[in-house]
């Protein structure tokens, strides 16, 4: 049985977790069937940022467990905390109201 997105989306975060652990938060948007959309965000990248959005697509790859493709937008800290005051956009389509947090 194929896995879901929302599966998928889980297992992704997990993995990219362990690869930085200083992701701290990453959260999947909901209501997509056709392809995981990742927010992760990383003390990794510093507390600064261009302050722009930029998606990062992913092909699928169905031999390792990945069924769907992914994009995936990393954000430091503080651009996360500009998302939440509005004073930057994710990507049309990613709504913050759709957002749910798996890591």
């Amino acid at each position: 049985m194929k896995k879901t997105v929302p599966q998928v989306a889980e297992e992704l975060a997990r993995a990219h977790v362990q690869e930085d652990p200083e992701t701290t938060d990453v959260y999947f948007v909901e209501g997509v069937d056709d392809e995981v959309r990742l927010v992760e965000v990383s003390g990794s990248l510093g507390n600064g940022g261009p302050g722009e959005v930029f998606p990062v697509r992913f092909e699928a790859h169905p031999g390792e467990g990945v069924p769907y493709p992914s994009i995936v937008v990393l954000l430091s800290p503080s651009e996360w905390e500009s998302v939440a005051n509005d004073t930057l956009k994710l990507p049309p389509g990613w709504e913050k109201s759709r957002l749910k947090k798996v890591v």
